[in-house]
């Protein structure tokens, strides 16, 4: 009954189900990746945040095709954009090495959605005094602590 269903929503064209689908072929063997990197790249171009985040995984790490890295950055940034969580925490990451005052904003934002990685990152920064943040162990202390509180709250996956 579910497969029926699920059959009837991707004829419709529901969203989530293709969204659902295209996750299904990601995960699949290496010959279906390329259609779930097509599939992701039209519901991206149409809007859809998470695909915009899966279309960015994809291109970041070769999957479905070849390796893109700035490609990868401009549909992750689109999706942290759009307000996708583990996108900004990726964005964050990608641009520490060009753009420190971005790679911060997008770590902030994280941080802000309780995205324990973040956090995590963020207290190590702290503590050290890197990526433009002053050293501070009170603030270091308090964002390990958010970090593992989040931890026990994560958010399911876009």
């Amino acid at each position: 009954m579910a497969a029926w269903l699920l059959a009837a929503a991707l004829a419709a064209g529901e969203p989530a189900a293709q969204l659902a689908q295209a996750k299904a072929l990601m995960r699949g063997t290496p010959v279906e990746q390329p259609q779930a990197r097509a599939m992701f790249g039209q519901a991206a171009g149409q809007g859809s945040g998470p695909a915009a985040y899966y279309l960015g995984l994809m291109l970041k790490n070769g999957m479905g095709g070849p390796q893109d890295q700035a490609a990868a950055l401009h549909w992750l940034s689109l999706a942290a954009q759009r307000q996708v969580v583990p996108a900004m925490f990726l964005v964050a990451n990608m641009l520490l090495d060009s753009d420190a005052a971005q790679a911060r904003y997008w770590l902030d934002a994280a941080c802000e959605a309780e995205y324990p990685e973040a956090l995590l990152q963020k207290s190590v920064a702290l503590g050290e005094g890197r990526m433009g943040y002053a050293h501070n162990e009170e603030q270091a202390a308090l964002f390990l602590k958010m970090a593992e509180h989040a931890m026990g709250h994560r958010q399911p996956e876009p």
